[in-house]
């Protein structure tokens, strides 16, 4: 079985991070005295925590009703911070809640205290991802663990003038490309941006949470490199014991393994008025319930078993095909019963290196992509677009390569040649359509729905599809593909019966 490409396989097969299903945050925002005395501004604050709006988003609107700034500033709890907003489904926050929060002490209202977790991978580098990073400053440092497993300090070098004159004479007419420099080691306590707090930890805690239905993981996200570390420690201690992560409970079978709680720990802190104190915090705090004791004294630590749920697996790192969705595929071959547009793969290969031979002989990558350039402008399209258009068909690495170039060239040659319908919509199009997961089938039921069977030879309707598409993909991916299904199943519903 081959795979359907996607942005978010290829990113993933690069190293890259996906898209969370949800956040769940340490802790909360509460409103500064001055807030408190505006009437406005509390009634915002009330109104965005009754829906279980994200505070950042709460913030925003009271600056922008009441032109305060900074009308909030963190409070520590003991409970976490779980928003319908922060999620892509975001009835999953109230299932959460419901099904793993309680109320505690005096506070009738049920809070998120302590809930259990499921790891997806080995690789406490996948599941604790972590960098440092320079915020608002330039050069832009960032942290990056080599090859040797050494945390390094990298930045992207300025564009000069003569990158930019190099780039002229090629007729080039991307950005000039630039490799990150290695600045040395990457240690914070030594590291003047950081001491001086341009630079800042960042780590997000990637999980699944048993009960709660999502394909994603959800993330859990510290500013505190002392609670990243303690918790990556004692990852590391078992991941070291047990050859890996485990998934099953040796010792009470079914029951989770890993908690997420907090715990009081002594801490340095910014109160609100941004004087720097000292004293008991709450923190995050991974626990395991598992007699590490017992299992090393009986010497009957196993091999736990590393299979979960399809659902709770992430995405494999793999480069599948791309798959070239009618219409969202650009090489009219034919016409169905339909009048819709059918595209073959074989027929854009062919196309690629009929229109585009001998042009790996007649000059190097930097003309040829020049050369690309031109014709994607003379499309009407947009580099990006079409660049990742042909991520998708050739491969994140095409045009480092003369043989893929030159099936880029073809392909936009063959195009030019066909005289094909809004090619800048449909190149749009197969990149949002990818970047979703939708199949070939639901897409072209769904567009049929929305625009009827004629949207694949309309400018303007390729156009609207692409335009709600992108509005979709801004919901996040998950909520895009339910709507997209519910639409076909009330499609389907409406239609009128078979004689």
């Amino acid at each position: 079985m081959t795979m359907k490409m996607s942005i978010l396989s290829q990113r993933t097969a690069q190293g890259g991070q996906q898209k969370a299903g949800g956040k769940i945050r340490p802790g909360i925002k509460v409103l500064t005295r001055k807030a408190m005395e505006d009437k406005r501004a509390v009634a915002i604050y009330d109104r965005g925590v009754a829906a279980q709006t994200k505070f950042s988003d709460i913030e925003k609107q009271i600056t922008e009703v009441t032109g305060m700034k900074n009308p909030m500033y963190p409070r520590n709890t003991p409970y976490f911070s779980v928003a319908a907003s922060d999620f892509g489904m975001p009835e999953l926050a109230a299932i959460i809640v419901e099904k793993y929060g309680e109320p505690r002490d005096n506070d009738p209202v049920k809070r998120l205290y302590r809930f259990p977790v499921v790891f997806h991978s080995d690789d406490l580098g996948e599941i604790y991802p972590n960098e440092f990073r320079r915020y608002g400053g330039e050069p832009g440092y960032e942290s990056h663990y080599g090859d040797d497993g050494q945390r390094y300090c990298r930045y992207l070098p300025e564009v000069t003038r003569q990158m930019i004159e190099d780039q002229k004479m090629r007729r080039i007419k991307r950005a000039p490309r630039r490799e990150k420099v290695i600045r040395g080691l990457c240690d914070p306590y030594t590291c003047p941006e950081y001491l001086q707090g341009q630079c800042k930890f960042r780590g997000k805690l990637q999980f699944y949470i048993p009960g709660i239905p999502t394909t994603v993981p959800l993330v859990m996200e510290t500013t505190s490199e002392i609670a990243a570390e303690a918790i990556y420690a004692d990852l590391e201690r078992i991941h070291k014991v047990f050859g890996g992560i485990p998934r099953t409970n040796p010792n009470k079978p079914g029951k989770p393994i890993f908690y997420i709680t907090k715990v009081r720990e002594t801490r340095t802190y910014f109160d609100e008025d941004g004087k720097k104190k000292t004293g008991e915090q709450w923190v995050p705090k991974l626990q395991a319930d598992i007699d590490l004791g017992t299992l090393l004294q009986d010497a009957s630590i196993p091999q736990l078993s590393h299979t979960a749920p399809v659902a709770w697996l992430a995405a494999p790192k793999a480069m599948p095909d791309a798959a070239m969705l009618p219409p969202a595929a650009a090489m009219p071959e034919t016409g169905n019963a339909d009048g819709e547009v059918v595209v073959g793969e074989a027929g854009v290969d062919a196309a690629a290196q009929e229109h585009g031979e001998g042009e790996a002989q007649s000059m190097d990558i930097d003309g040829m992509l020049s050369n690309l350039s031109d014709l994607v402008a003379s499309a009407g399209v947009e580099d990006e677009v079409a660049f990742s258009y042909f991520d998708l068909k050739l491969g994140a690495s095409w045009d480092k390569n003369p043989e893929t170039v030159t099936q880029a060239i073809g392909i936009m040659n063959a195009m030019a040649k066909r005289n094909v319908v809004g090619l800048a919509s449909i190149m749009g199009i197969s990149v949002l359509i990818n970047s979703l997961g939708v199949s070939e089938e639901d897409f072209k039921k769904y567009a049929r729905i929305k625009f009827g069977q004629g949207y694949s030879r309309d400018v303007k309707l390729l156009g609207a599809v692409l335009e709600n598409l992108t509005e979709l993909s801004a919901s996040g991916k998950e909520s895009a593909l339910a709507f997209i299904k519910a639409e076909i199943l009330n499609g389907q519903a409406s239609a009128p019966a078979a004689a």
